[in-house]
């Protein structure tokens, strides 16, 4: 092992020493309180004064107030550097004190050791003085009267927080821009006053922390992930990190945050759309597979709500990287007319265990082993649906229906809608043998109403244009039932929740779906793996000047 890279150190008297000198060298790393250190520094200073002529003795002390404590406390002569910045703790990677490396004239270490170990300290002193040309001479050390063995202390370099802020520094990871700030400042309200929070305080991203993040992915911290809309600015790992470490993510959730950002960034998704339509829409994260519970992620009780930190931390760091990273400020690009406590943060695991159907990763192409990660742009609800008396499934589809008739107004056909069902609806549906595909075709069903009905009219402006019954063939297509969605495929199914009470929920989509439609993808990881949007080709029917009203036209059932 070769020294490390050379440094200018202070010593005791406050002259600079470069280390490592020319010519052979033993290196000793200790610091005050370690009872081991304080038995092996009059060693140190006996081979010192045994070999000076010959052979440098080097004492790095981990902390500057220790030195002349040491000096005092040994009577020592050899050079004291001071290692308070730890750069040569860093650079030799000790963990333990007192540690010694001992160095040959071309600087080759030729024994190291930790602790106290007596054969090995009287190796390297017997080592020293042949190095120093006084081969056979006496040290003056009793070795008789020392211990076989004493444990060393842990190095300051390898202390809880100590060592996550060498990393960041000296590793050259982490590029981002650091801001210093007064001793006076609060850090919580420069926060605020800078903009980078959603409202709620955030977790304030010190290097430490950041590096300690990006342990959660092997990525490089500067690679490339997305071009974050409106801005169009590009987000690396460590852009990532950052907002993941101020909306209180633990490093492990990393690769569900990447694989979020990707999702969101891809075209059919349009995250763009979906944040700065006046709407008010926030994307959904639904996930499947081992992640949930690897990382901790809530399925069950609230699983909707507040109470779980994957849960929360996961979509929020989305959010604060379009916020932070992509510019998107309500007010400016984000011009939601309302918004609502969804846009902070949406995301949530399914029950899998607790549903009668397979999991909607699995309905989108994926393996029940993969873990999955799909995000679906929302813009209303939540809504609830109580439904406490039906026993089979057509009652309980039939509520679904009449829940989902009046999702954005109770005239426009919806694309895409999110049904959440619990598992005690579920299992109406489950014990009545009954598919997705079942459930699907029933509220298609319940939700057709005449072709009248859904045009809009003196006494509801909302609803199709009048112009849509020519398309169709005029007056006589008046009568046909038109459901609210227009595909079944458009009423997305899971389960969530505990088996608590007949409660399910309803979360509407946004702008019809057109616009941005649910995508998945499988989580590596580095971040996603197989980005598949679920209806790749609805994307087609958009129109660069503004809404396509083609898009939107009614699913009308002919009999």
């Amino acid at each position: 092992m070769h020294p490390p890279t050379k440094f200018s150190l202070l010593d005791a008297n406050g002259q600079e020493q470069q280390f490592p000198p020319d010519g052979p060298v033993l290196l000793a790393l200790v610091k005050e309180d370690c009872d081991t250190c304080n038995l092996t520094l009059p060693l140190l200073e006996a081979v010192h004064r045994a070999t000076e002529d010959g052979l440098d003795v080097w004492v790095a002390v981990q902390k500057t107030d220790d030195i002349p404590v040491l000096k005092e406390r040994h009577d020592l002569t050899m050079p004291l550097l001071d290692d308070d910045a730890l750069d040569l703790s860093y650079e030799t990677d000790i963990d333990t004190v007192p540690t010694l490396f001992l160095y040959d004239e071309e600087q080759n270490c030729t024994l190291q050791t930790f602790g106290f170990d007596k054969h090995e300290w009287r190796e390297i002193a017997s080592e020293s003085m042949e190095l120093a040309g006084r081969s056979g001479a006496d040290t003056a050390i009793d070795w008789e009267s020392l211990p076989e063995q004493r444990p060393g202390c842990g190095a300051r370099n390898y202390e809880p927080g100590v060592y996550e802020r060498l990393q960041a520094i000296k590793s050259g990871d982490l590029l981002s821009r650091l801001v210093d700030l007064a001793s006076s400042d609060d850090i919580h309200e420069f926060m605020y006053d800078q903009g980078y929070t959603d409202g709620f305080p955030v977790v304030p991203p010190t290097r430490e922390r950041v590096w300690k993040m990006l342990q959660g992915t092997p990525r490089d911290p500067q690679d490339e992930v997305a071009i974050v809309p409106p801005n169009l600015a590009p987000i690396t790992v460590e852009k990532i990190a950052i907002n993941a470490v101020m909306a209180g993510a633990k490093p492990e959730y990393m690769p569900a945050i990447i694989s979020l950002v990707e999702i969101a960034c891809t075209e059919t998704f349009n995250i763009h759309g979906v944040l700065a339509t006046t709407m008010g829409a926030t994307p959904v994260g639904i996930f499947n597979g081992p992640i949930r519970d690897r990382i901790g992620m809530n399925y069950l009780h609230g699983a909707l709500g507040s109470g779980n930190r994957a849960n929360a931390a996961i979509g929020r760091a989305l959010r604060l990287c379009a916020r932070n990273v992509g510019g998107s400020i309500p007010g400016g690009t984000d011009r939601a007319t309302q918004g609502g406590p969804h846009r902070l943060t949406m995301n949530f695991a399914e029950n899998e265990d607790a549903s009668p159907w397979e999991s909607l990763a699995v309905e989108y192409g994926f393996e029940p082993t993969d873990d999955i990660a799909t995000l679906m742009a929302m813009s209303g609800g939540p809504a609830t649906v109580a439904d406490e008396r039906s026993r089979d499934a057509r009652g309980m589809a039939g509520t679904l229906a009449a829940s989902m008739s009046c999702m954005q107004d109770p005239k426009s056909p919806m694309v895409d809608t999110l049904v959440v069902l619990s598992p005690d609806h579920a299992g109406i549906f489950g014990r009545s043998g009954w598919s997705k595909d079942d459930v699907r075709e029933c509220i298609m069903e319940e939700t057709a109403i005449p072709l009248k009905h859904r045009l809009r009219s003196d006494d509801a402006g909302c609803g199709l244009p009048p112009s849509v019954v020519e398309r169709f063939g005029g007056e006589a297509a008046l009568d046909l039932p038109v459901p609210k969605f227009r595909e079944p495929s458009n009423i997305i199914l899971v389960v969530a929740g505990s088996s608590a009470a007949k409660f399910s929920t309803i979360l509407g989509g946004w702008a019809g779906g057109v616009y941005s439609t649910p995508t998945s993808a499988r989580i590596g990881p580095d971040g996603a793996l197989e980005i598949r949007g679920a209806r790749a080709a609805e994307m087609d029917k958009r129109s660069s000047g503004g809404r396509d009203l083609g898009a939107f036209e009614p699913n009308i059932r002919r009999p």
